[in-house]
């Protein structure tokens, strides 16, 4: 897998998909990152807190038969995949590759967007977390044009989004309501 994403890079560079990928980076930028990741995280936990609630759906997994797989490697190589592997390959299609293909925008945005989240879910119910978090990536991706912003916040979803939810619950359940 690591062989095939380096080569999927050296074609995403030399076609030109990843010229404004370390550009102009600083502390600044780096904060806003965070900020993004905290409210995708919080986003993430209360639409899957409001869709539970709802009983639309009675648990917060999908792609179940990728979740049994994955649960059967070692720790370190689950995080590797996650959180490395798969949000790279996947920013690299969707946004670099999708969204920098298509010249309107707008089109370019709502269809990179919602196809992957389709890609993820299918047409279930698990459609809305998935829309609002391809949302806010896509988001992050046409603010500045950098696929390594985007992977950054899709690599810290895949691998802090357990931890997020325990933590986020726990701190819910201590307000008053």
């Amino acid at each position: 897998m690591t062989l095939v994403l380096i080569l999927i890079f050296i074609i995403a560079w030399k076609l030109g998909y990843l010229k404004n990928t370390l550009k102009n980076w600083d502390l600044k930028r780096i904060f806003w990152l965070m900020g993004i990741v905290f409210f995708t995280l919080a986003t993430n936990y209360l639409v899957t807190v409001l869709v539970l609630k709802t009983q639309i759906i009675s648990s917060v997994t999908s792609d179940t038969g990728m979740s049994d797989i994955l649960g059967q490697l070692p720790i370190l190589c689950q995080k590797y995949i996650l959180g490395i592997i798969v949000p790279l390959s996947e920013e690299l299609l969707f946004r670099s590759y999708i969204f920098g293909s298509i010249t309107n925008k707008k089109v370019a945005f709502l269809i990179s967007f919602v196809l992957f989240a389709l890609v993820h879910t299918g047409f279930s119910w698990y459609l809305l977390p998935y829309l609002i978090l391809s949302f806010i990536i896509t988001w992050v991706y046409s603010k500045r044009n950098n696929f390594i912003e985007s992977a950054i916040v899709h690599s810290s979803v895949n691998l802090f989004d357990g931890s997020a939810i325990k933590l986020l619950d726990t701190f819910f359940k201590l307000l008053p309501y």
